[in-house]
């Protein structure tokens, strides 16, 4: 993953170069020299695309490209703007603009942040400066398609909500292009060679692409495919006709197979059998009498129909066993109840797992609601519309009696190490909310061990220190039951949720190296905060981070003293960390290993003085900093889980002994 990351860099790379060594070198060449130069640039970037596998060129790729893109040909705007260099009139950058420009205002709706708003109003800057005649038509024309598919979305497909701020960006976009609008007609020759070829191949570009995609997967010709084919070829071929060009681009018909290939990827890709489409909700309740009726309601009202429920019963004290079944006995619904004895959520929805039998699975609390009648349908066709690995959704809070809160949108998520490094920079919390919809597939494995047994965020996986593919669903889908006096903000309630904080930012940190980690983390917390987080810069690269610093004060925004042995093991093995020491572990044969889902019970022990004598040992031999820790082969894997759960695996080498 780490060596398809650097190829996708090195790829990106190029494209960011192509513009800027083209226009900056073209004062010097000839038509044929020019051309050669473009052959050059293009054959390079066909040599490192065949090197990538193309199954990875997913959205968050193709985000980047097209930023990358903007801000090459923005630099070139500066320059000519202020004339630093004598740059030509060049119908390329009209071309480039232009497309960069449609795909900027997609990736707007996917990912409504900043850095996007600023990357629609750049793109229209360029576009100003480098303007065709009739190029102003053009615009107006993918401004108007913007309203018109967001609006048919929003108010006959219902696949989406209305969101006010999008929709007015949207429509100054297009008042900005009927501003600049003059009626005129482009200064087109019908005789030119070169727009003959390169209309010709663009058109070629859709079935070449086609084919490198299924090759590589099995390819689904569906909606989204057939309009995002029909706008690459309406932009793409308009724009030619506007710029009329004197020369064969051969620059820009590769950066155009390129971009679109990756569209046609994770469009095209889809990973979940469009035949099947059920919906696993699992029901984790411990007491819940007063509110899981509610619940189910909110399910059994649902459009789409094709669902399963399984309530996992965590050992309730009260009557929710009985009003469920009086509920189940007026209504005839596919949902099964479980009983079982107290573990916690994370393991009551872990032993809900074997009873599901949809493609699609999705965590639902007691005491919360669906948003509305739609949200399984919006999230069916969320999953059926892109390829990626789960979808996060909004939510609105909602008090004890039902009253509407606040609503929460879910950050603008990306597939990239920036994310991993700006999550250790929030200090370990979870930057995105825990209400996911989940490729089974998915959700039974990697979501199963990080999450579920872990308690480390959904949508990171420690074992490889990477994102999985999840998008932003851009709808609510959720009220969110907040209670006073919640267990969570008690004290026990505070180490729970600090130990899995220490975990993901451990895990981070363990294989980041993040310089002058206090400023950097100051900086990003400042612009979070000013919900500027998504132009926020960060520096890292692989490697590891000192804890030393940096874990007694993530621990004392959390709680107020070290009364927890466990937080105390954890702090002293960060101040007393060395390099040189080594210990031997011996463990019971009998021994219980806790999870990161465990916890609370691990505390609970500790409390009730039932704690194994081994743990009490070992937390002084973690606090006393070794970093190498001895083992016997047979037991090398419940050390590694021992470790997981103390927080502190990717900083203690392992060294395995002869079980003799």
């Amino acid at each position: 993953m780490v060596i398809e990351k650097r190829r996708q860099n090195i790829l990106i790379g190029i494209l960011f170069l192509i513009p800027l060594v083209l226009q900056f070198l073209e004062p010097f060449t000839t038509t044929f020299t020019e051309f050669l130069l473009e052959t050059s640039l293009s054959l390079l970037l066909l040599i490192v695309l065949f090197f990538c596998d193309i199954s990875s060129l997913d959205q968050w790729f193709t985000e980047r490209t097209i930023t990358v893109l903007s801000v090459s040909l923005g630099i070139l705007n500066v320059f000519k703007f202020f004339q630093w260099y004598p740059l030509n009139e060049s119908s390329f950058v009209y071309s480039l603009g232009i497309g960069c420009f449609a795909a900027s205002l997609y990736f707007l709706n996917k990912h409504f942040t900043v850095k996007n708003i600023l990357l629609v109003l750049l793109n229209l800057n360029i576009l100003a400066n480098n303007m065709e005649p009739a190029g102003d038509w053009l615009i107006i024309f993918i401004s108007l398609f913007a309203i018109i598919f967001y609006l048919v979305q929003v108010v006959i497909t219902h696949t989406q909500q209305l969101r006010l701020a999008l929709l007015i960006v949207y429509v100054i976009t297009l008042l900005v292009g009927l501003i600049w609008f003059t009626p005129q007609l482009p200064d087109f020759d019908a005789s030119e060679l070169a727009w003959r070829v390169e209309a010709i191949g663009i058109i070629i570009v859709v079935p070449l692409a086609k084919l490198l995609v299924a090759d590589k997967e099995l390819f689904t010709f569906n909606i989204h495919v057939i309009i995002t084919s029909l706008a690459y070829l309406f932009i793409a071929e308009s724009s030619i006709i506007i710029v009329s060009p004197k020369i064969f681009n051969v620059a820009l018909l590769v950066i155009f197979f390129l971009i679109y290939l990756a569209f046609i990827n994770f469009f095209g890709n889809i990973n979940l059998n469009t035949k099947s489409k059920k919906i696993s909700v699992i029901i984790p309740t411990y007491n819940g009498a007063s509110t899981i009726v509610e619940t189910l309601e909110s399910v059994k009202k649902q459009t789409f129909r094709d669902w399963e429920v399984v309530i996992v019963d965590d050992g309730s004290t009260d009557n929710t066993e009985e009003v469920i079944r009086r509920y189940l006995k007026y209504n005839k619904l596919p949902v099964r109840y479980i009983k079982q004895s107290n573990q916690d959520q994370l393991n009551a929805v872990k032993n809900g797992l074997k009873y599901i039998t949809g493609n699609i699975c999705y965590i639902l609390h007691s005491d919360d609601v669906l948003y509305d009648n739609n949200v399984f349908y919006r999230a069916t066709a969320a999953l059926m519309g892109e390829k990626c690995d789960g979808i996060f959704i909004g939510i609105q809070t909602i008090d004890g009696q039902g009253h509407p809160g606040k609503i929460i949108r879910t950050k603008s998520y990306y597939d990239s190490q920036t994310v991993i490094a700006k999550t250790a920079l929030g200090l370990g919390r979870n930057p995105y909310v825990d209400f996911t919809y989940w490729r089974r597939e998915i959700f039974e494995t990697v979501v199963k061990e990080n999450y579920l047994t872990n308690n480390l965020p959904a949508w990171y996986n420690a074992q490889t220190n990477s994102g999985l593919k999840v998008i932003n669903s851009n709808f609510i889908g959720l009220k969110y039951r907040v209670f006073e006096g919640n267990y969570l903000n008690s004290s026990d309630g505070s180490v729970n949720v600090l130990s899995g904080e220490l975990r993901t930012l451990h895990h981070i940190l363990g294989n980041l190296k993040i310089p002058v980690f206090k400023y950097q983390s100051l900086y990003y917390r400042i612009m979070n905060k000013l919900h500027l987080s998504s132009i926020c810069p960060v520096i890292f690269w692989h490697g590891k981070t000192e804890l030393r610093a940096i874990t007694p004060n993530v621990v004392s925004r959390r709680v107020r003293s070290l009364d927890s042995p466990y937080l105390k093991a954890i702090v002293n093995f960060t101040q007393n960390y060395d390099l040189t020491k080594k210990v031997k572990i011996d463990i019971p044969i009998e021994l219980k290993i806790f999870t990161g889902a465990d916890i609370r019970l691990y505390n609970k022990y500790i409390k009730e003085n039932k704690l194994d004598d081994f743990y009490w040992k070992l937390m002084k031999i973690i606090g006393d900093g070794a970093a190498t820790m001895i083992v016997a082969n047979k037991n090398k894997r419940k050390l590694e889980e021992i470790l997981e759960f103390f927080t502190i695996k990717d900083f203690v080498n392992i060294e395995v002994k002869n079980d003799s």
